[in-house]
């Protein structure tokens, strides 16, 4: 905590990968709150948690998405890059539905996985 206070009273930038996996969901938006209140200070964090893609908590130039393509190349994109998105939808729900990309694509189709498992 003395690192992240550190960096927010010096307006450094904090890079974070999966901030989700070792750190309770309070701590998390804490976290997120003293970015928010500092004037220059920059977190750059990494997860897989949906609960956080809120528009209450963040203005759509600030959420990103990442999706790996079929070739193995990656896309980074924005969500201010979707102009048909509006602010009163649960963003949420349409990220779950692959609104944007960057959801994998999983077959469980019970063939599929009796051959996975019977080989």
């Amino acid at each position: 905590m003395l690192t992240i206070l550190d960096i927010v009273k010096n307006d450094k930038v904090l890079l974070i990968d999966e901030i989700g996996e070792s750190l309770h969901t309070d701590i998390i938006e804490y976290i997120f709150n003293l970015f928010n209140a500092s004037n220059k200070a920059q977190l750059i964090c990494t997860t897989h948690n949906t609960n956080f893609l809120d528009l209450r908590r963040f203005r759509k130039d600030q959420i990103y998405f990442v999706n790996k393509k079929d070739d193995g190349s990656t896309d980074l994109y924005s969500l201010f890059d979707y102009s048909d998105f509006r602010d009163t939808m649960n963003l949420e729900k349409a990220y779950l539905q692959g609104r944007f990309d960057a959801v994998p694509f999983v077959n469980d189709s019970l063939e599929i996985l009796k051959s996975i498992i019977n080989g």
